[in-house]
């Protein structure tokens, strides 16, 4: 089911920008987008969601999102963002693949997506590291505060 909240393609003078395209399980995706929306109170361009239903046929969607690649990779590459490690979203992911061109990362968060969208200009490969890092160094077990010592 596409999404396209941000089909950004409005050329908001941003040339030679990777492209973002996230595909999620319904409605993660979503839900990324008004989080990204909120924080920088805008989408950016060249970032697009596609939803995956539970009803998905595999190879149709793989033909959809194959047009949206052409569409989104205005010649950087694009990036893939995909939520978990063998669902569907990333099985479909994988069969667009294209070495240095289109990449995909899985077990997407919050912090991922914002360092994908912050390093857009930069070189598909470096954007891909800053994503990387930015998704495991944005995890954090927290503990609960320390009481003051009591007498």
């Amino acid at each position: 089911m596409l999404e396209c909240i941000a089909m950004a393609l409005e050329q908001d003078n941003q040339t030679n920008m990777a492209g973002i395209l996230i595909v999620t399980h319904e409605p993660l995706g979503s839900s990324f987008l008004d989080c990204i929306e909120h924080i920088l109170g805008k989408l950016p361009p060249q970032l697009v969601n596609y939803t995956i239903t539970p009803q998905a046929d595999p190879d149709k969607e793989i033909v959809e999102l194959k047009t949206i690649l052409l569409t989104l990779d205005q010649g950087s590459g694009v990036l893939i963002l995909t939520d978990l490690y063998g669902a569907t979203p990333t099985n479909i992911a994988s069969k667009l693949l294209q070495d240095g061109k289109v990449e995909c990362l899985t077990g997407l968060n919050l912090p991922m997506l914002l360092r994908a969208v912050q390093y857009q200009h930069k070189p598909l490969m470096e954007m891909i590291s800053h994503a990387l890092s930015g998704g495991q160094t944005g995890i954090f077990h927290i503990s609960p505060p320390k009481k003051p010592y009591a007498n």
